[in-house]
């Protein structure tokens, strides 16, 4: 028997799974073992990866984060291996559609377009996650039309791995364009004369149609407030205890945290009182988030701050958010000093790397060029001078 960190109660250790502390999604599966825990039940890691983690990553935000810097590590003799995050652009409410589906709009690398027509869940909660409810996901994928956007080779086969990793259940589409032969087994034309697939492409050429006369698609993102709170104090309750262990599940602090982690009502959660600052806030660390800032990665921070345990991360867009993990002045004195002078890990999802625990000094002397550690400097070298890669249009060299 052992105690699950989420819910608190004491369960059989069969009951319990491997946690990504910090999500797969987001490069959890590149760090290292500090930031995984088997201290949590199979019910509330389920239910954490689908309410709390997958909220913050499919909403909105966390979609654009994703798919923010991905071009980094592009490699331009691999367009095959190439797989970039679509950019969400919200449900298309004008467009016509049959009466238990939707249509979603994203948008691939060099501006493909791309029309998901999917069933509609239609409950209110899944309105802010981007391709609504994951879980009929897996069993009615929808049918997704990509209108590609470049003639350059290269472009054409990254838009076309993007958008099979992206809609992998989805029946898969090209809608202006020959499909190469080698993805001829994964792409299909629509047949205009299967009426499911001529309606939608009633829908897909209104996109278009209205992309090339410059009109404008009306697009509707649903944002949930605060939906990256619940977010931290999973960090910051399963990082504590990695860190601290059971004292720290005992204090007061760390209560707050699982209450705020397992409460899904927003009014009820902004009453807990946690200590941070939250990525839809326009904040400031005095300039230093530009010097943590890693493009295409997140870099996540752990030091002592006036006593407190910290945890800051840096978002591929260089947006910043804060937690107070620990309070307790006892506590803190405990870690190691490691912790208590900084450290700090990069993770790349689009990269399928990551670097750290390296010490907050040193990596600040490195990004102001006071000192060169190895291990950066080979993670810079991946990155792609962007001017390397082909133009997106084959005519006017415009990127």
């Amino acid at each position: 028997m052992k105690t699950c960190i989420y819910c608190g109660k004491e369960k059989p250790d069969n009951e319990f799974t491997k946690e990504h502390i910090w999500p797969d999604a987001l490069g959890g599966d590149h760090l290292p073992d500090l930031w995984r825990t088997d201290d949590v039940c199979a019910n509330c890691n389920n239910m954490s990866g689908l309410f709390v983690d997958g909220s913050f990553i499919k909403s909105w935000p966390g979609s654009a984060e994703r798919a923010f810097g991905a071009r980094e590590y592009l490699s331009p003799s691999r367009a095959n291996a190439g797989v970039i995050p679509l950019n969400y652009m919200g449900v298309l409410p004008e467009v016509p559609t049959r009466e238990d589906e939707i249509a979603e709009y994203w948008v691939g690398p060099c501006g493909a377009n791309i029309v998901h027509i999917r069933p509609n869940d239609s409950a209110e909660h899944w309105a802010s996650y981007a391709g609504g409810d994951p879980r009929l996901k897996r069993s009615h994928g929808g049918r997704a039309y990509i209108a590609l956007t470049s003639e350059q080779p290269f472009w054409i086969l990254v838009s076309l791995a993007s958008f099979k990793a992206h809609f992998d259940k989805a029946e898969r589409f090209v809608v202006n364009m020959d499909v190469p032969p080698q993805w001829r087994g994964f792409f299909k034309k629509p047949d205009i004369t299967d009426p499911v697939q001529a309606g939608d492409m009633g829908v897909v050429t209104t996109v278009i149609s209205a992309g090339h006369v410059g009109q404008d698609i009306r697009g509707k993102a649903v944002i949930e407030l605060d939906v990256e709170d619940r977010f931290l104090a999973k960090l910051g309750l399963a990082i504590g205890h990695k860190l601290l262990g059971a004292r720290f599940l005992a204090s007061d602090y760390a209560k707050n945290l699982q209450r705020a982690f397992r409460e899904a009502d927003v009014k009820k959660r902004r009453l807990i009182p946690l200590r941070g600052m939250v990525y839809l806030n326009e904040i400031c660390l005095g300039g230093s988030e530009r010097v943590l800032f890693w493009p295409g990665g997140w870099v996540l921070l752990l030091n002592v701050v006036d006593q407190h345990l910290v945890l800051t991360i840096v978002a591929p867009s260089s947006r910043t958010m804060v937690l107070v993990v620990c309070d307790n002045p006892t506590l803190v004195s405990k870690l190691d000093k490691a912790y208590r002078d900084g450290s700090v890990w990069i993770t790349i999802p689009a990269f399928g790397q990551a670097v750290g625990p390296i010490p907050l000094s040193n990596y600040i002397a490195h990004q102001t060029n006071a000192l060169r550690l190895p291990e950066l400097v080979a993670l810079a070298n991946q990155r792609t001078d962007q001017k390397a890669l082909p133009p997106c249009d084959a005519n006017d060299g415009t990127t």
